[in-house]
């Protein structure tokens, strides 16, 4: 039996999409993911929300070993994820929630509760210079 708590769960449903790493269509992605994972129904739509294309073991470790500490419980990983961001379209609303996306891969600062991650922060772009050719 998994016990994974609520909160982790819903971390996992609100962030978690390890099915397509780099989504051709962003925009019909986030259309379509936002409505799978209830964060634009009939009646709301999320206004900005990220997803993490990686599974769950992946995304774990960086409450441990695979994190650095970031004030609080927030943790920042070690490694860049691919991400996609959907954004809601201004002048859409429910039922009609409209979003648009982009892709990026970034560290990601997470908060961890138990060692489980509970909670997507923010992202954070690589400083410059590092890995830069230019």
């Amino acid at each position: 039996q998994d016990q994974r708590s609520s909160r982790y769960e819903k971390f996992l449903r609100q962030h978690v999409d390890a099915s397509d790493p780099s989504p051709p269509d962003v925009r019909r992605y986030c259309n379509l993911l936002m409505r799978r994972r209830d964060m634009a129904t009939a009646h709301k739509c999320k206004h900005l929300n990220t997803f993490i294309h990686s599974s769950a073991n992946q995304i774990e470790p960086i409450c441990g070993d695979g994190g650095e500490p970031a004030g609080g419980d927030l943790r920042l990983s070690e490694d860049p994820f691919p991400l996609t961001v959907c954004e809601l379209q201004g002048g859409s609303d429910p039922p009609d929630c409209d979003y648009s996306g982009s892709s990026s891969t970034s560290r990601i600062v997470i908060a961890c509760v138990d060692g489980e991650p509970v909670h997507f922060e923010t992202q954070v772009e690589s400083q410059a210079g590092e890995g830069d050719e230019s």
